[in-house]
């Protein structure tokens, strides 16, 4: 069905919104020209204001755009969904007057005071929505005019201002009886790695603050109704909710707005799906000699299903975790004398790096709304994956202008080592490895080689 239906080219249809529709059966031969063209459709985030205290209750009243909305005189207030980017001011009187609270998280207005110290909960009788302030940070940067090598980060600044900060996180176990769900330690742990990685990869931008803890008890084991059940349980204010089902309930993990349904306590899958809520769609490979695409199969990103160190260049890119000098912009260079020479510093755990090399080669397909990033994701082999040190990596990439939600899927097009004497097709440019640095280390008996560098040209 994968390739059949090529989901691979809509995000919406690979994870979260999809799999819940099928999930309620509602993906029949009948109905699914209909509900495709419903999945598909650009979505404009909302702010949603909800009448009970969870984030499963009844919609009140929803508003896509910023500016003033009063709420209806007999509404009861007690839940806003708040899309990242974005900041809600609650107000206790109509036309954004009187006493108020701002939130940039979903919040649960029964556990909501305003800043008089009054509850908002049923207070609420109209919000106020602008873009969260994006401070100056040398990973939010523009490109001159005059910057032609500059690669430009097309994500929301204000997104970005909201990603890269502290993230509050609230842990939900789901239980079921009969069923065992993974102990709250257990998922706390998971979640402290992932944001260990986080606070490396994102140079310190990006942070973890538990907000506490809840185990709820539902009573069906289908996945969608235990799902449903949960969210109107767990009374979350928080940047992230991470639900963790009971195992066997559901056949997958997934990600919404702000939560991610997990079935495990797998680290790469709480990456996976905590990308899907940064912006992140999955990492495929079309293979270069059949042209066939296989689904997530790109094992130097935690949005494949393969054991990963990363997200991937272009994904770090787009969640603002690279600097201007880091990426360099190709175009100007093969368009005025047909080829280039640049050599390339890997990836590895995007930490921080005294190197003046750049992580990646960008090349802006003509013609198109898509980039070529051409990376080097690892230093070195380790027990993650079978990606050898130096090993070169092409990614097809949307320059994302004006993306919302799961945006920046990625397509593999070429990997190959760093002592390869072939040139190599991508797109429509051609890549050659013509030298590299290394050393070897000593590492349980074996000698192991470390690359610090790979030189490469690059032509039309």
């Amino acid at each position: 069905m994968w390739e059949t239906c090529q989901t691979y080219e809509h995000a919406e249809l690979e994870d979260g919104l999809f799999l819940d529709e099928v999930q309620a059966e509602n993906c029949t031969a009948a109905n699914w020209s209909a509900l495709r063209e419903q999945l598909i459709a650009p979505r404009v985030p909302l702010v949603r204001v909800r009448e009970s205290c969870n984030g499963g209750s009844q919609v009140i009243q929803e508003a896509p755009s910023n500016g003033c909305h009063t709420l209806p005189q007999a509404a009861g207030a007690s839940f806003v969904d708040v899309p990242i980017g974005k900041a809600v001011t609650l107000h206790a009187a109509g036309d954004c007057t009187g006493d108020s609270v701002t939130v940039e998280t979903d919040t649960n207005l029964c556990e909501t005071s305003f800043g008089s110290g009054a509850s908002a909960n049923d207070q609420v009788r109209s919000f106020r929505i602008q873009d969260v302030e994006a401070p100056t940070s040398e990973h939010r940067y523009d490109c001159a005019g005059d910057e032609s090598t500059c690669v430009k980060n097309n994500n929301n600044a204000n997104r970005l201002a909201a990603i890269n900060k502290k993230h509050t996180v609230k842990v939900v176990r789901i239980t079921l009886d009969g069923r065992t769900t993974p102990a709250l330690s257990a998922i706390q742990n998971s979640i402290r790695d992932v944001y260990r990685h986080y606070a490396v990869a994102s140079h310190g931008q990006v942070s973890l603050e538990f907000t506490g803890s809840q185990t709820v008890q539902v009573t069906s084991s289908n996945c969608t109704t235990a799902k449903n059940q949960a969210r109107q349980k767990a009374n979350s204010s928080a940047f992230l909710t991470v639900f963790v089902l009971p195992g066997g309930m559901c056949s997958t993990s997934n990600a919404g707005s702000r939560s991610v349904f997990l079935k495990g306590t797998l680290v790469r899958d709480y990456a996976h799906e905590i990308g899907h809520v940064l912006g992140l769609a999955h990492s495929n490979v079309r293979d270069p000699s059949t042209q066939v695409v296989k689904s997530s199969a790109d094992s130097s990103s935690f949005m494949s299903t393969f054991a990963a160190d990363n997200y991937n260049l272009p994904q770090l890119h787009w969640l603002g975790w690279t600097k201007k000098e880091e990426l360099v912009r190709i175009n100007p260079a093969i368009d005025s004398s047909g080829s280039t020479e640049v050599t390339l510093r890997p990836v590895g755990t995007n930490a921080d790096s005294t190197s003046s090399l750049p992580l990646g080669a960008v090349w802006e397909i003509p013609g198109t709304e898509q980039r070529l990033f051409i990376a080097v994701p690892k230093p070195r082999l380790n027990g993650t994956n079978q990606i050898e040190g130096g090993t070169v990596f092409a990614y097809q990439a949307p320059k994302c202008v004006g993306c919302t939600g799961m945006a920046m899927g990625t397509m593999q097009l070429a990997r190959f080592g760093a002592k390869s004497v072939n040139e190599h097709k991508a797109s429509d440019i051609f890549i050659k490895p013509v030298g590299y640095t290394s050393s070897f280390v000593q590492e349980n008996g074996k000698s192991v080689e470390v690359f610090t560098s790979v030189t490469l040209r690059i032509r039309k």
